[in-house]
């Protein structure tokens, strides 16, 4: 079948053009044998999307030139591919050709130049050994053939612009040269949509880049108008895109307003302006107020191809946590630099008291050591005798007020003091404490007034005992702070429905630099051994807790400069309510009974000493050193009560108590823990052990007594 055009007739005939490298850039082994399957080329050809692209104008101004200049009824712009060519342009094809705009390589001379790299020419197709058995020369009239091929800029042949004619030419030199040109102009206009879409590549690329950026990234023009608001923007400031895009940045607040001149000034001269501050977001916070962000930000002048700029670019990062972190770590620093302080503090406290402990240690003890020697000496003078056990019952009482004070201080530190309440008159508080104090008054000339009004009525809901020691250790405190011949004031009444007690003195006061930590532990007003007044520093700290403890306060009246002394104060709740009637305590009489006594402890001094107390009274006693010879013994003797100490080496004192209960023929025996541990916690597990009775050392003489006074009451009831 032929088709006329240009006056002639032409068979349809396809002309898509191969590619050819101007100069060989890539590996061989990365190359096909063959020009047209070569997946660099097509790689190349297809990354510019023009196959099967519609027609543009540019490309058919090109093939119309060409095919009038060099006088040729055809001319066409083609793309080859691996199985077809694709006419990007084409002029003067018949139908059906011009609109498939394609046809296979089979009938294509295109391929040819592709392969060939360069200019393939054609004067007479039927007698050319190279194609005189082409189809296109049978089916569509082709004759004569010209092609250039069309190459990328780094060298891939894509195709061909081609021209044709249906009979004979001698191709001049002339028309080949214009024919090259226009072929390299159709390299250019490949060249320029190459660009176009490279521009489109980068701008979808930056646009992903930004809205998948973290950070804000925000575009605004001289005037403060937001052109672009990725969606970090909108996540850390709130506001959307719609809501912003043509208004002015709304992240700035009102007392920043000269904020967008500002990073213009600082950006103007194409440096990078940053910094760190705080920007208000959409919403409110949860107090209320307008939210806020910290953060960090970059500015930077973006500039026009005349090198005019006319926008700013911010990228800007969210540092609100990491702020709050910088803050948290701040806080917890000066947190740490206090403890530190206190910590310091604490530990100079802990080595004054420590030394202060020992020096009101050997005060009782340097009489003791003196009465020990001198009993060697005054043994036939029962007046000397005397003197000295009542200088040695003294010293001992002072040592185990000096114990209990640390023990009452760390069980009400642990939470372990159980008060025993009951309904108490104030009036009887302050008197039994005043006699408590009333020998030391007299000691040092102090004048003791106690102010009350017997006929008010005082009452609280407390522990007498440790309400008394309360009121007694304040009063202790007075008469030791107060100069020789001084004036003690101790007065109760009721205010604003509490019982309110009062101790004033006219001693030599508090300075204001101790007055903060009066109540702390260790803490006394003259800190060095050569002041000291006596007593470990404890005994407000334990004022105040066991005050607390009973649901009230105590406090150090607020004094001025002029005057001297101090006065100390404590509120409690009020009851309406009369005191219950104090038992009356009838003592029984001493036992008459001599019982069989074993004493058993690993510390000889301390067995020795006991079994000469408890002989002394009247038994028969025997001692073993330790918890296996105890129980041995025990099995010999059968004794009536058996004293033994907890804390001994190999067998504890429990131990002891477990294996004394399984014996059958020492059921009748009393078994006393006598230890120096006297927690309540240390009174359940010797109770839980198996024995009777708790006794905390060291044991009175009182207490001695009334556990012969239990036995005896025991056997007579058998």
């Amino acid at each position: 079948m032929r088709y006329e055009f240009g006056g002639r007739f032409l068979e349809p005939s396809p002309f898509f053009c191969q590619t050819r490298l101007r100069i060989p850039t890539k590996a061989s082994m990365n190359r096909s044998a063959d020009p047209i399957t070569d997946p660099l080329r097509l790689k190349a050809l297809r990354s510019l999307s023009l196959v099967d692209s519609p027609a543009e104008e540019s490309f058919d101004r090109i093939t119309r030139l060409a095919a009038r200049l060099l006088k040729c009824p055809a001319s066409v712009v083609t793309l080859i591919e691996e199985d077809r060519q694709f006419f990007k342009s084409c002029v003067g094809l018949p139908e059906p050709l011009a609109t498939l705009r394609g046809s296979p390589l089979s009938h294509s001379f295109c391929k040819l130049t592709v392969r060939a790299g360069e200019r393939f020419l054609i004067e007479d197709a039927r007698v050319d050994p190279r194609v005189v058995a082409h189809p296109a020369i049978e089916e569509y009239g082709i004759v004569s053939y010209a092609g250039f091929p069309i190459r990328t800029r780094s060298g891939e042949v894509l195709g061909t612009l081609c021209v044709v004619d249906v009979v004979p030419r001698e191709w001049t030199e002339d028309e080949l040269e214009t024919l090259r040109e226009l072929s390299a102009s159709v390299e250019s206009e490949i060249e320029l949509i190459a660009a176009a879409e490279r521009e489109r590549d980068h701008a979808r690329m930056f646009q992903t880049m930004i809205q998948a950026s973290p950070l804000s990234v925000i575009v605004m023009d001289y005037d403060g108008r937001v052109e672009l608001w990725n969606e970090a923007s909108e996540a850390i400031f709130g506001w959307t895109s719609a809501e912003v895009l043509g208004y002015p940045l709304p992240i700035i607040p009102d007392h920043k307003l000269d904020e967008c001149q500002r990073i213009r000034d600082a950006v103007g001269d194409g440096s990078v302006f940053r910094c760190v501050d705080t920007y208000r977001a959409k919403g409110e916070d949860a107090n209320g107020e307008r939210r806020t962000v910290h953060v960090n930000v970059s500015a930077v002048s973006l500039h026009r191809y005349d090198g005019h700029s006319d926008r700013i670019l911010l990228i800007i990062d969210d540092v609100t946590q990491s702020h709050a972190d910088t803050l948290e770590r701040e806080r917890l620093f000066r947190e740490l630099q206090k403890e530190k302080a206190l910590l310091s503090e604490m530990d100079e406290r802990k080595n004054r008291f420590l030394a202060l402990l020992a020096h009101e240690l050997r005060n009782p003890l340097t009489p003791i050591g003196n009465a020990v020697d001198l009993l060697r000496f005054a043994a036939k003078d029962p007046n000397q005798v005397n003197e000295i056990s009542t200088v040695l019952e003294s010293q001992v009482h002072q040592l185990v007020r000096l114990i209990d004070d640390l023990m009452d201080v760390s069980r009400i530190t642990r939470g372990r003091i159980d008060l025993q309440r009951e309904t108490v008159s104030i009036h009887d508080i302050v008197a039994n404490s005043c006699r408590a104090v009333e020998s030391l008054c007299n000691e040092m000339g102090h004048e003791l007034i106690r102010r009350t009004d017997p006929k008010q009525s005082l009452h609280v809901h407390g522990d007498y005992v440790r309400l008394t020691q309360v009121v007694t250790n304040l009063l202790n405190n007075a008469c030791k702070y107060t100069p020789p011949s001084g004036r003690i004031e101790i007065s109760c009444g009721q205010v604003d429905g509490q019982v309110e007690i009062a101790v004033k003195d006219n001693g030599v006061g508090i300075p204001p630099e101790h007055r903060k930590g009066i109540f702390e532990m260790f803490t006394q007003v003259d800190e060095t051994l050569k002041d000291s007044r006596g007593g470990l520093g404890i005994g407000l700290t334990l004022v105040k807790q066991l005050v607390e403890l009973h649901g009230g306060k105590v406090s150090l009246v607020d004094s001025d400069d002029t005057s001297t002394g101090s006065e100390f104060r404590i509120h409690l709740p009020c009851l309406d309510a009369k005191p219950n009637e104090p038992k009356t305590i009838v003592e029984e009489d001493r036992p008459t009974r001599c019982f069989r006594v074993l004493v058993v402890d690993d510390v000889p001094a301390i067995a020795k000493m006991f079994t000469m107390l408890v002989g002394a009274m009247g038994h028969e006693v025997h001692s073993a050193p330790s918890a296996p010879e105890g129980i041995q013994l025990a099995r010999e003797l059968r004794p009536d009560i058996v004293f033994s100490d907890i804390c001994m080496p190999d067998m504890d004192g429990y131990e002891l108590a477990r294996q004394f209960r399984s014996l059958s023929e020492l059921d009748s025996s009393m078994l006393i823990a006598m230890t120096g541990n006297g927690q309540p916690e240390d009174i359940r597990m010797a109770m839980e052990a198996g024995f009777d009775r708790h006794v905390t050392k060291p044991a009175s003489v009182q207490r001695l007594r009334e556990i012969f006074q239990e036995l005896e009451a025991r056997r007579e009831m058998k």
